[in-house]
């Protein structure tokens, strides 16, 4: 029985132990830069930078001494809603720093009298403000001697100047749709300068759920998003997938079954984009549509999402000759184009239309929407050293070559396992750079529709500061934000993103969009990281003394680490439902959908697929405990047959 349980042991080591899978080489590039957040995570301290704003001196201007100010925040005469509201907001956060009440008037130019003034947008009192600088919906900071004036060219885009001077010459931080991080600087001296902060894409999204909510998609400058829906998309008409919209089956079908190709159900899947009658019905509705909405800028008409393209002659004969299904479609968006000029006409290059058809061009006012969906996270574009990220790299490229404006739609989560550790946080600076050498003017980051996913509140703080600008330094951005979210956890959470990133930037081959933890038990999700994960976050958790904002924050983290315990890929039934108890406990107190893009709702997870999981583990356990027993047995059968068989040729042979 002692040997039986032996072998048990090993098989369930062996399990536990897979081995490491690196890149080819160390030279090979995955991108330029390696987390180092703990190196950074002292960099800023409140009480220093209060005594530093508390010192004034030639060239500088005081703003608040003491609590107290006598500026006012003037605003246009006939100021929109927008515009009275972000003066308002303005003022409430100047009135929280200073820790006063009432300061920061906020007047309309009409009652202004006279004073020290923050003038918000175009009033009368910044028409001799240079402005010429500023570029898309980007904004001027001028600090005087007793004025202040914060401008963009379109005074609806004011937010954005807003929020920037609070953070680029305050210090605030706007770090999660519940948490502002508003420093306590009673006393203010600003150096007396002009500074413009333009965005390096003009248009950008994260698509992530919390992004969308109280309005923090503002405050993180994510012009394409718009508030609570993160499905609608500002500035666009049509979005994506839209082809029905314009040719629908229920209309068209039954008098026209040709217009349409169709899955193995019989269903109608796509449109015949060669068969002359469907595009002036196409035309047609665009224009209904923009009539209906014309301030719209974009409008999309893209394939639907799946795979059944046309397979007739005139499409055959296209893809033939083009070498990509695009072939059938870029005429159309071409011609769409050339009819409304004064919009941008979008498509999808995506599925069998993500390769540039042979032999075409795009009309200037065409934006071509390139979704790399079968692409990884860990090598970036911008070097291409793996084959996902190489053809990648190549359709970029080849589309800027025949296009003005390209909009990435990047996907930066894992989709299969929403809440499993992602650590790809160091190769989306060198994306962005590859982006911006190749005609790309707007950028959708894809996370996910629902709540409390793994890291979407940073992740969705660091892309968004990345996409304004890119020349952001990651490590420093992502220490303050721990910092001043975290406070006396911050160093551990550190520890944690670093160990992470370290280990799978030198132990994984990919990191895939639909990976799983299992897939990352011989490198960053290794049994003994994750033993060294839930150290630091149980660190990090004691460290906070029971302050319920930070510990819950801390929680959630925790329930990644926990979800990665899990789903190990070894046989330590014990530790899994260990994991598991606690995983249940959490999830009384934090709203969490789904653990998947698509599937089991949470609650089914907790009672139906993880315990199904554990039945799996138990029962290979079981096999493993059972195979050393029957092998035995076997053996023992076999023995005493040829036992038998020895015995019985001895007895039957003749006598000598």
């Amino acid at each position: 029985m002692k040997k039986i349980i032996v072998i048990v042991l090993s098989i369930i080591t062996a399990l536990t132990c897979f081995p490491a899978f690196g890149a080819e080489s160390e030279d090979e590039l995955m991108s330029s830069e390696t987390l180092d957040i703990v190196s950074h995570i002292n960099d800023y301290d409140e009480n220093e930078a209060r005594t530093r704003f508390a010192q004034g001196g030639e060239g500088y201007m005081c703003l608040a001494e003491n609590g107290a100010s006598g500026f006012s925040v003037v605003y246009p005469h006939g100021a929109s809603d927008t515009v009275i509201s972000a003066a308002a907001e303005l003022s409430g956060y100047l009135n929280d720093i200073i820790g006063a009440n009432g300061a920061f008037a906020v007047i309309p130019e009409s009652a202004f009298t006279g004073g020290a003034f923050i003038s918000l947008g175009h009033t009368a009192l910044s028409s001799g403000v240079d402005t010429s600088q500023i570029r898309d919906d980007g904004y001027l900071i001028r600090v005087d001697e007793d004025q202040i004036f914060i401008l963009t060219l379109d005074d609806e885009n004011i937010y954005n100047g807003v929020y920037g001077f609070l953070e680029d010459q305050l210090g605030c931080m706007f770090v999660r749709e519940d948490f502002d991080y508003v420093p306590d600087f009673p006393t203010v001296y600003l150096e007396q300068a002009v500074a413009v902060s333009n965005p390096d894409f003009a248009w950008r999204k994260v698509f992530q759920y919390e992004v969308a909510q109280n309005g923090w998609y503002r405050k993180l400058k994510n012009n394409g998003a718009v508030a609570q829906d993160i499905e609608k998309n500002a500035g666009w008409g049509t979005w994506c997938h839209s082809s029905f919209t314009f040719v629908d089956p229920q209309e068209y079908q039954t008098t026209h079954p040709e217009y349409f190709s169709y899955n193995a159900d019989g269903e109608p899947a796509q449109l015949c984009l060669t068969n002359p009658e469907v595009y002036p019905i196409i035309e047609e509705k665009m224009a209904q549509l923009m009539a209906a909405e014309p301030d719209k800028k974009y409008w999309d008409f893209s394939l639907n999402d799946n795979y059944d393209y046309c397979k007739c002659e005139n499409c055959a004969e296209v893809l033939e000759k083009t070498g990509s299904m695009m072939g059938t479609m870029l005429p159309v968006i071409n011609a769409l184009a050339q009819r409304f000029p004064d919009k941008i006409i979008s498509t999808l290059a995506y599925f069998y239309n993500e390769t540039v058809p042979k032999g075409m061009m795009c009309e200037d006012n065409v934006n071509i929407v390139l979704c790399p969906i079968n692409t990884g996270q860990l090598y970036s574009y911008k070097y291409g050293a793996s084959e996902k990220a190489f053809k990648t790299k190549e359709l970029v490229e080849s589309w800027s070559g025949v296009c003005q404006s390209l909009m990435i739609w990047d996907y930066v989560i894992d989709f299969q396992n929403l809440l499993m550790p992602y650590p790809n946080f160091d190769v989306q600076k060198d994306n962005h750079e590859f982006y911006m050498q190749n005609n790309v003017k707007a950028v959708f980051h894809q996370g996910s529709r629902e709540k409390n996913d793994e890291m979407a509140r940073l992740r969705s703080y660091v892309l968004s500061k990345q996409l304004w600008d890119n020349d952001t330094d990651v490590s420093a951005l992502i220490a303050k934000y721990l910092n001043v979210t975290y406070g006396r956890a911050a160093v551990y959470v550190a520890d944690y993103m670093d160990i992470m990133n370290r280990e799978l930037k030198y132990g994984a081959e990919d990191l895939d969009l639909y990976d799983s933890v299992a897939s990352h038990s011989g490198d960053y999700l290794s049994k003994k990281n994750n033993d060294k994960y839930l150290e630091l976050i149980n660190n990090a958790i004691t460290a906070v003394n029971g302050d319920e904002r930070i510990t819950r924050y801390l929680e959630e983290i925790k329930i990644n680490i926990l979800y990665a315990v899990m789903n190990e890929g070894n046989l330590l039934y014990s530790r899994k439902q260990d994991a598991f108890s606690q995983f249940i406990t959490l999830m009384q107190t934090h709203d969490i959908e789904q653990p998947h893009e698509v599937g089991v709702t949470m609650q089914e997870y907790i009672s139906t697929e993880y315990p199904q999981v554990l039945r799996n583990t138990a029962h290979k356990i079981t096999a493993c405990v059972a195979a050393p027993v029957a092998a035995a047995g076997i053996a023992a059968a076999v023995a005493l047959i040829v036992k038998k068989t020895k015995r019985k040729k001895k007895k039957d042979a003749p006598a000598k």
